[in-house]
């Protein structure tokens, strides 16, 4: 009778849960793996492309296609793969392949976009601009759109009129980025430092400096090299070889990126004039309200700055010293229909007004805007005839301006001391009701003050020939009309 074989001992529950990781880990490199090799060939592709100039497009077309399908395809598995089988080193060790081909995607982003420049596509698409062309077809933001394009111009093959390759200008950097070692922050760090260079020092020095920061980007995150390319120029630049004013005159500007709902972003580099004058108009025109029984003024110091320059705009309006554009006298236009005036003269919603520049907001902010600036609203009626427009009759004239000025000696509202000269004149009774506009319902207000009074809940009356103010019943359970006193100087 023979002997049952005994089982050898089994491997430890560790050891198996080792072993499945690395089995795992293995796989999930093997995809980033074939991930990289389509990114490869994306990238050859491309620059193949420019090289023969489209001799061979039937067999580029080819590849390109091809390329992109084992992108789509090796992206798929690495979304699809099981990543809790894998340890912490594992999962980290994954992560960095994955970025380095997230980073060389930028890479094939600029060949593209290059050859896009080059072709001239934006015009046979009818856009005006690269920029306006990826809003179109990717759906992407205006600055967005720009970055790539810019990117594409300074990290992307060029091209010679008879169909010669050049190199990008920061060929280095591109072939960094196309190797995956830096990010596309980076990339934007190096080019624009070496960019902000005096023209002397990049001409006698750019290649050293580009490889120098190269360096750096392998072991700092973008904000610190940034630091240490801010105290390169420094270095290479102690005494300005380019004149300051000179520099700054050169990268001057300002660029304003509209969003939908007719807000915008501003950006923009301003010279030491621009930057003076900015600071003295903030200097008036961005301190706290004064506090109305223990409230405070809840705006930050941005959003003051913002009320701030728009009161300076609307003063710009009212004092009608811009220069016409085409024949009119620089005006915001408004337009809305019947029913809005009709629905807001009943106090009812009434929905938004359009400017001449496509933007949109409520029709209580446009006619209180009416009140005392260079805008008029144009309304439509049913059928889409002009039924009626703005004339000077809405706006204050400077004699009725002057005479509230010597009344209220400034901003009418409770505790405000903004002096004459950044008042807006507000119409006590809507001009919607009343159709006319006089100085005996009429008062200067701030522009904070003209903005906020009616979400503050304060409403104002006439009184004896002088505006008073009736706060909302959670500060006043009376309601005691109160009045604004400025300071005057005594009379001899």
């Amino acid at each position: 009778m023979s002997r049952p074989v005994k089982p050898g001992p089994a491997r430890p529950v560790a050891q198996r849960d080792r072993d499945r990781n690395a089995n795992a880990c293995a796989e999930l490199r093997r995809r980033a793996h074939s991930c990289t090799g389509a990114l490869t060939d994306l990238i050859a592709v491309s620059r193949e492309k420019l090289s023969v100039g489209g001799v061979r497009l039937e067999r580029m077309d080819e590849l390109a296609a091809r390329g992109v399908g084992q992108l789509r395809a090796a992206l798929d598995t690495l979304l699809a793969a099981d990543l809790s089988r894998l340890g912490g080193a594992e999962v980290l060790e994954v992560l960095e392949a994955v970025e380095a081909q997230r980073r060389r995607l930028a890479a094939v982003d600029q060949v593209l976009l290059a050859e896009v420049e080059q072709r001239g596509l934006a015009g046979e698409h009818g856009c005006p601009s690269g920029e306006r062309l990826l809003r179109q077809v990717l759906r992407v933001g205006c600055g967005e759109g720009a970055a790539r394009i810019n990117a594409a111009r300074l990290l992307g093959p060029r091209r010679e009129l008879s169909g010669a390759v050049l190199a990008p200008q920061f060929a280095a950097t591109a072939a960094a980025q196309a190797g995956g070692q830096i990010s596309p922050a980076h990339a934007a760090v190096i080019t624009a430092a070496i960019t902000a260079l005096p023209g002397p020092v990049r001409a006698e020095r750019d290649g050293e400096i580009e490889q120098f920061l190269l360096t750096q980007a392998l072991l700092f995150d973008p904000p610190t090299l940034a630091k240490l390319a801010r105290r390169l120029g420094d270095t290479l630049d102690p005494d300005g070889g380019e004149p300051v004013e000179a520099y700054r005159a050169r990268t001057r500007g300002l660029a304003l990126y509209p969003r939908a709902d007719g807000s915008a972003r501003l950006h923009g580099e301003l010279d030491a004039a621009c930057a003076e004058a900015l600071r003295t108009v903030w200097d008036a025109t961005t301190r706290p309200a004064a506090a109305i029984d223990g409230v405070a003024d809840a705006r930050t110091a941005a959003q003051r700055r913002h009320d701030g320059l728009l009161d300076a705009l609307l003063l710009t309006l009212r004092a009608g010293e811009l220069p016409q554009t085409n024949g009119v006298s620089t005006t915001i236009i408004l337009t809305l229909t019947e029913a809005q005036l009709r629905a807001h003269t009943a106090g009812q919603p009434a929905g938004l007004v359009t400017t001449g520049h496509g933007s949109q907001f409520s029709v209580s902010q446009a006619l209180r805007l009416a009140t005392d600036a260079r805008l008029i609203p144009v309304v439509f009626g049913t059928a889409k005839q002009v039924s009626a427009y703005g004339t000077s009759h809405r706006i204050f004239t400077e004699g009725q301006r002057l005479a509230m000025i010597a009344r209220d000696q400034g901003c009418s509202f409770p505790g405000c001391d903004t002096p004459p000269l950044w008042c807006q004149a507000h119409h006590l009774t809507d001009h919607a009701l009343t159709g006319h506009t006089s100085i005996d319902d009429g008062t200067l207000l701030c522009g904070y003050h003209h903005r906020e009074h009616h979400r503050l809940g304060w409403r104002a009356r006439m009184t004896n020939g002088t505006p008073h103010w009736i706060p909302p019943a959670w500060i006043d359970p009376h309601q005691k009309p109160r009045r604004n006193h400025h300071p005057t100087p005594a009379l001899s």
